[in-house]
């Protein structure tokens, strides 16, 4: 701001280039622009203002405002008349307000500088930076219509615009969709992708959708809201509902498995029009059609050819299915099958059950504990086994609903007849085939035929008393039992065991007796058998001595050629030999002129290697 001067008349304020004076004169206020000096009188308010600098991005609000005082009044030369004052934007019109006033956007880039002393100016604020995938809606407050700004461009507002908040557009797969709505027409479309979307003013927009998929064993049905019209779409498919459809949800699902049916599986629906279940049974790929209501898969009923069945009709009537006549079977509509409930806990109570559907006609087995008390007041708990077998199932269905129960309770009631004959001592040692001895009779009881069953044996498995106290009793008696029978039978082992032994020894000495019977004639068959092999070679030798010599010179000469031989196994040991003088009778003599020139040559190679020390 430049410098003030002031007199007593009067004042004089300096004023730069970007500021302007605002005068406050007893007619009206003036408003004069720099630079130069302004001389007021001292009873003038004066104030100075700097001009706006707007960034290219910036802008104010200006409002024109009337003084409705002042209205037939002239104006300085400085003042803008209102019919000239016009907005930034060739299509904005002033507009007149209830308290006289006109609004004004300025748009940077540019200095701006008041022109009229009673315009209000806003701070400046920032237009709107939109980006290609963004938009704003506007309204304008003046004839309250909508419209869209989108990107890229940055947006200044008109006056009297009311700005909402900035959005993106709707980026759509090829995947997905929308819905939108005009709210000024009420009319829906559909939206599908990939595309960049851009709404309009009065759009409203629903979430994005993913596209409806479905595969080659799925199904949707589709029903149109303005119509009532329904329709079955099929997979494989993708595709979006249209802006007036919906997928029509059964027990909160919308897309559906297509039914295979085939020889293992059944469907059965009922069909809306008449009210009557059907049966299907074609082997097909079944998608049930808008007047059938599916209900359930039915499967094939397999029986093995020792099971069976009943079914019971819309009539009530039982239906008996055997596993040898049907072995399959499918339980057509107004069918159910029938049911018992079987006792399976140990004491048959029926506190414990389990469900059968299908009768084994085969032998059962089942196990049952039940109390019996003695003649003398003593209560043993009894544990029994049972087999039994189903032989009519007509009569069990019709005159019992638990026969594993029916069948214990008899066989108990039987039991407790026996028992109630003897005390505590007799039944414990009674033997168990005659406590069951009527219930394992072949008499005439009437009341398993009537149930429809055979029991085939019942068998004791543990007999003890209830009271721990004499059950305590009971069994040290059985175990001073078990340690006679146990000591006895010891006793038994250890004779068994000397007798064996004995036994054994004696048939030890019988064996070595033999032995050496065995090894003595061995013996002698050995020695007869070196005789003779003696004798033969022996004989050979004599006789291949020629028959001109005598028999007596033939023996000294083998008996010589004996000597040689053990002279020569001596010669070739390494023993010393001591003789007698009297020992000695060493002779020498030549063999080949005791034969003939013919004869074969005695070998003479014997060489002396004694030493002998005399």
């Amino acid at each position: 701001m430049g410098a003030c001067k002031s007199t007593q008349f009067g004042c004089c304020i300096a004023i730069d280039h970007d500021e302007s004076i605002v005068l406050n004169k007893p007619t009206g206020k003036e408003i004069r622009n720099g630079p130069g000096w302004f001389c007021f009188p001292n009873w003038w308010e004066a104030r100075v203002v700097k001009s706006i600098a707007l960034q290219n991005n910036q802008f104010i609000i200006v409002k024109h405002v009337i003084d409705p005082n002042d209205t037939g009044k002239s104006h300085s030369q400085h003042d803008i008349p209102l019919k000239k004052r016009i907005t930034t934007t060739e299509k904005d019109d002033l507009l007149n307000d209830s308290e006289m006033k006109l609004i004004e956007i300025i748009r940077g880039p540019q200095i701006y500088k008041r022109r009229n002393p009673y315009d209000q100016i806003s701070e400046v604020k920032s237009m709107l930076n939109l980006s290609s995938t963004q938009y704003v809606i506007v309204t304008d407050k003046g004839t309250g219509v909508k419209r869209v700004e989108c990107g890229p461009q940055l947006f200044c507002p008109r006056p009297y615009d009311e700005i909402g908040e900035i959005q993106n557009m709707y980026n759509l797969s090829s995947t997905q969709y929308l819905i939108v709505t005009d709210q000024s027409t009420g009319e829906r479309s559909t939206v599908s992708g990939p595309k960049l979307f851009l709404p309009k003013a009065y759009d409203q927009i629903s979430p994005i959708y993913s596209y409806v998929v479905l595969n080659h064993t799925q199904y949707c049905r589709i029903i149109e809201s303005r119509t009532g019209v329904m329709r079955i779409e099929k997979g494989p498919k993708t595709f979006a509902l249209g802006p007036y459809e919906a997928l029509m949800r059964i027990d909160n699902h919308d897309i559906f498995d297509i039914i295979n049916i085939d020889t293992e599986n059944a469907v059965l629906v009922k069909n809306l029009d008449t009210g009557l279940d059907e049966l299907i049974t074609t082997p097909q790929k079944f998608i049930p059609s808008f007047t059938q209501k599916f209900m359930e898969i039915r499967n094939l009923i397999k029986l093995a050819p020792y099971e069976n069945m009943i079914l019971i009709d819309k009539d009530g009537q039982h239906i008996l299915k055997n596993g040898m006549k049907d072995k399959s079977f499918f339980i057509y509509p107004y069918q159910q099958i029938y049911m018992q409930q079987w006792s399976n806990d140990l004491k048959k109570d029926h506190r414990s059950t389990v469900q059968v559907d299908r009768f084994d006609t085969r032998n059962q087995y089942m196990d049952y504990e039940f109390l019996v008390r003695t003649a003398d007041n003593v209560e043993i708990i009894l544990d029994v086994s049972i087999f039994w077998q189903i032989t009519d199932l007509y009569k069990l269905v019709l005159v019992t609903q638990d026969p594993p129960e029916d069948i214990c309770n008899h066989t108990r009631s039987e039991i407790l007849s026996q028992v109630s004959k003897y005390n505590m001592k007799e039944f414990m040692e009674l033997p168990n085939s005659k406590l069951i001895s009527s219930v394992n009779s072949d008499n005439n009881d009437s009341f398993y035929e009537s149930r429809g069953v055979n029991v085939i044996r019942v068998e004791v498995l543990q007999k003890r008393c209830k009271d721990p106290e004499i059950q305590k009793i009971f069994k040290q008696i059985i175990d001073e039992k078990t340690n006679r029978i146990k000591n006895i039978e010891k006793q038994e082992a250890e004779n068994e065991i000397k007798l064996r032994d004995l036994n054994g020894q004696i048939e030890a000495e019988k064996l070595v007796g033999t032995l050496l019977k065995i090894k003595k004639e061995n013996e002698r068959q050995e020695n007869q058998a070196d005789g003779i092999a003696e004798g033969s070679r022996i004989q050979n030798f004599i006789a291949n001595l020629g028959d001109d010599m005598p028999l007596e010179k033939k023996l000294q000469i083998y008996f010589d050629v004996q000597n040689t031989k053990r002279l020569d196994l001596l010669s070739q040991s390494k023993t010393t030999l001591y003789l007698t003088p009297k020992d000695v009778d060493t002779k020498v003599i030549n063999l080949n002129t005791m034969y003939p020139p013919n004869a074969t040559p005695i070998p003479t190679d014997v060489k002396a290697k004694i030493s002998l020390d005399i």
